[in-house]
């Protein structure tokens, strides 16, 4: 637990990454929202939807999202949560990394992934894109997205937030 407020600030498509964001946030005690982006939303065509953000995310078409409802500036320390698609960050998250949105000094990162691409490029344009660095870091591949696995790399995670 910490005494410093915290918000978690994540895109899920399957559900992987929504349930170590929602870990991260029981373990901070931190708030939690969902970068809301309903192109890439699951349903009748969410076949479709995955093999088009395949191809966007190659192609960097980045899609509009909802804004914000919390405000990041109201937080000593936001974390960034996303799946890796084609080797970089969801284009959700880029659109709102893109945007430059006003976050506060301490900023980390988490993402998941299928195992076919190497985390740090991801991490890498996370912080191009924020124009700062991401110092704390926290990768889970798929097979490590299920407990006790997630909660043992996310536990050291936390402890290297201090």
């Amino acid at each position: 637990m910490t005494d410093r407020r915290t918000l978690i600030i994540y895109f899920t498509r399957t559900g992987r990454t929504k349930r170590l964001a929602e870990h991260l946030a029981r373990e901070l005690n931190a708030d939690i929202e969902k970068i809301r982006c309903p192109r890439y939303r699951l349903g009748l065509f969410g076949w479709w939807r995955y093999l088009m953000a395949g191809y966007n995310s190659v192609r960097g078409r980045l899609p509009r999202i909802r804004k914000l409802k919390a405000d990041p500036m109201a937080y000593d320390l936001v974390l960034l949560g996303t799946p890796i698609w084609t080797s970089y960050p969801s284009l959700p998250m880029r659109s709102l990394l893109r945007k430059r949105p006003d976050l506060p000094a301490r900023i980390a990162a988490f993402v998941t992934y299928g195992g076919q691409s190497e985390p740090d490029k991801a991490f890498d344009m996370m912080a191009d894109l924020l124009g700062r660095p991401i110092d704390t870091r926290l990768a889970i591949q798929q097979h490590e997205g299920d407990l006790p696995d997630m909660e043992a790399k996310a536990q050291t995670f936390i402890e290297r937030l201090g």
